[in-house]
């Protein structure tokens, strides 16, 4: 799965969001890396195909103006191209989104595309799309594809330019095109915030003095930075600020139920992972193996018989455990040619 960044505060956003998505992507990341701000009513994005290291060195991303902003870093996938990454920019360059997550859910794949010919076929323009075969993202009428994510950020586009708020229209596009996903948007209309919508996906804040962060786990936050810590809530549009988290009136309602995170789930995913980690420094674990693991050999860790489950929250949360504990041990290894990734183990 991907990892996500947001920050909205006092300080300049660049360096503080390059810098959290660079501490989260060797748990599963570095296929593509990109980042977008607000500053005096203007989107400034960057993205590249590859990590946050080449972002930095190819790009001006570091230095993009605005205390307001978001970033993603994504594994990538086979074929990996620019117009898959993320942050996906409208036609007009008022909004940007990005996503993290995975597309697990009955007919995805089927509603997707039936939403991306009626964008469309509505006179609705996409500027990200490639000819590179990716079979399994929504096709547009030239042959071309986007991907999948993409199709969700513009959908969104069209109910706020439709007249809907830029919450309603993010609880409304997610629920449209249903999957296991966080997404995140940026829009001028609304410089000192971005917005934050979380289906299973972990998404935490830490609330400061300086601002409020967002990362998919605890590991992207700044050592330095303290303060409040929570996770954002299922289905619900949350403003982020300054301020803080605002959690807003606009909620999925039209989507499956999810089995919510007990002590028990915590407590017993604790020592199930412990156990998997533990001895294996010949063989040690990545994140894929550990949320593979609790996805489909742990489902009992789970209230109800639900489609979806939080096994990268509890990975996640299992793992910073483990590493304040002072038990975790972390390899970076070197996957898919150019990606590094972190295997880990206990003694």
């Amino acid at each position: 799965m991907c990892n996500i960044a947001g920050y909205a505060g006092e300080k300049r956003a660049a360096p503080i969001l390059i810098e959290m998505i660079r501490k989260q992507q060797q748990y599963d990341g570095g296929g593509c890396a990109g980042i977008a701000t607000i500053h005096n009513g203007r989107l400034y994005y960057r993205k590249v195909v590859g990590d946050v290291d080449t972002l930095v060195n190819t790009t001006d991303a570091l230095y993009l103006p605005g205390n307001v902003g978001i970033a993603h870093t994504r594994p990538g996938g086979r074929p990996i191209v620019y117009s898959f990454a993320h942050p996906f920019v409208t036609m007009d360059e008022s909004m940007a989104g990005m996503e993290n997550g995975t597309n697990k859910t009955p007919n995805h794949d089927k509603i997707c595309q039936e939403v991306t010919t009626a964008l469309e076929n509505g006179g609705y323009k996409f500027r990200e799309n490639s000819f590179v075969d990716k079979s399994e993202f929504p096709k547009l009428l030239d042959g071309s594809y986007v991907n999948a994510s993409c199709t969700r950020v513009m959908l969104a586009d069209k109910y706020i330019k439709d007249g809907m708020s830029i919450p309603d229209a993010l609880a409304r596009a997610s629920e449209e095109i249903y999957a296991d996903i966080v997404l995140s948007l940026l829009n001028i209309a609304t410089p000192d915030r971005f917005y934050v919508l979380r289906t299973t996906r972990p998404a935490i804040s830490l609330k400061t003095e300086d601002g409020t962060y967002v990362a998919t786990t605890r590991f992207g936050f700044p050592e330095e930075a303290v303060g409040e810590v929570k996770m954002l809530p299922l289905f619900s549009t949350c403003e982020i600020s300054k301020d803080g988290v605002t959690v807003t009136d606009a909620k999925m309602t039209k989507c499956e139920e999810v089995s919510e995170i007990t002590d028990y789930t915590l407590e017993e995913g604790y020592k199930r992972i412990y156990a998997l980690l533990k001895g294996k420094k010949d063989n040690p674990l990545s994140f894929d193996d550990l949320e593979i693991a609790v996805g489909s050999e742990m489902r009992d860790l789970f209230e109800g018989d639900h489609l979806l489950v939080q096994d990268a929250r509890v990975v996640y949360d299992v793992l910073y455990r483990l590493d304040r504990e002072g038990l975790l041990n972390k390899e970076t290894r070197i996957i898919n040619g150019n990606i590094k990734r972190y295997f880990m183990w206990i003694d």
